[in-house]
């Protein structure tokens, strides 16, 4: 098993190493995107941008993780300043709408509580960042859904989106606790019943995820999960939170020894699998550490350095918490 740090540091360069992986190809069909082996190669062309860019998956992520090291703990007003100064400094690269509507509502109230985009809009835009935080709860999970559910709700007050966040970060958590054996079925069902007090019916999708995952027609369902009228007739994942979760679960437990696979499946489902890139990024490196994470694709994304000495303080903070 790998270390602790191992962990964390898999967890935080896993999802911008995944991010960078994936956002030359978003929105693009899964058969326009290059092979597993091409993905794994070297990080491909992202117009306007060096090699290894990673997009706001990553630069939302990294602004939590740097708050929870400054202070040693949860701040929302804090989080909240470090997302809305990305869109001061006109830094965020490939913003979507709702993390937008956020940051430029506190920008102009300074209301942690209020900035959020209102019920309608059930983005991934708290899926793509709750991750790294599954390991600061790894000795706290009973604190877990509701401080996640907080954080989530600074860009998202869709109870979707909020329980998107809390999935992501309680499959981290599970995924980098030693103790846990992974296995699909108790998988899902744990996942679930920490977000089922948030959102019964995504709750009830993840529990049922294990079953689905092994049907031949697993990906139409993932893709088209909660949607009742879905924008395309063929299976794509959007940023609409239900299916980017799922496909992020499914991709791991297809894949749970293995991050190239499961971030290079992800990738290739096509759609926003820049998003896709980064949060399985981050679940496998919770899970397998920094180790299975290709190390020239580890060396050769943006500020590696810089973000392995946050993710070394990150470790730091989580072992005082302990």
């Amino acid at each position: 098993m790998p270390e602790l740090r191992s962990k964390v540091t898999g967890a935080v360069l896993g999802c911008a190493v995944g991010d960078a992986m994936g956002a030359p190809f978003e929105g693009l069909w899964g058969d326009s995107i290059p092979t597993r082996d091409s993905l794994l190669d070297d990080y491909h062309l992202y117009d306007g941008y060096p090699s290894g860019q990673f997009t706001d998956d990553t630069q939302l992520t990294v602004a939590t993780v740097e708050s929870i090291v400054r202070l040693q703990g949860i701040d929302l007003y804090d989080i909240a300043t470090r997302i809305a100064q990305l869109w001061h400094n006109h830094a965020v690269i490939g913003p979507g709408g709702a993390c937008t509507h956020a940051a430029e509502t506190f920008l102009i109230t300074a209301d942690w509580s209020t900035m959020g985009a209102p019920i309608g809009q059930a983005g991934n835009g708290t899926a793509m960042r709750t991750a790294v935080l599954g390991l600061w709860y790894r000795d706290r999970p009973e604190a877990l859904a509701e401080e996640v559910a907080d954080i989530s709700r600074l860009t998202h007050q869709d109870p979707r989106s909020v329980a998107g966040g809390v999935a992501i970060a309680e499959a981290a958590r599970l995924l980098s606790d030693d103790q846990f054996v992974f296995e699909p079925t108790s998988f899902c069902e744990a996942i679930s019943a920490r977000c089922w007090e948030i959102e019964k019916g995504f709750a009830q999708q993840i529990r049922d995820l294990s079953l689905i995952a092994e049907s031949h027609d697993a990906v139409q369902q993932i893709a088209f999960a909660g949607q009742s009228n879905p924008e395309f007739d063929r299976p794509i994942i959007t940023p609409y939170v239900v299916p980017t979760v799922l496909a992020s679960l499914y991709c791991v437990i297809k894949h749970p020894d293995s991050w190239s696979d499961a971030v290079t499946t992800a990738i290739r489902l096509g759609g926003d699998v820049d998003t896709l890139g980064a949060i399985i990024g981050a679940l496998s490196g919770a899970r397998l550490g920094e180790e299975a994470i290709p190390k020239h694709l580890l060396a050769n994304v943006q500020r590696s350095k810089a973000l392995r000495l946050l993710a070394a303080k990150y470790h730091a903070a989580i072992a005082n918490s302990a």
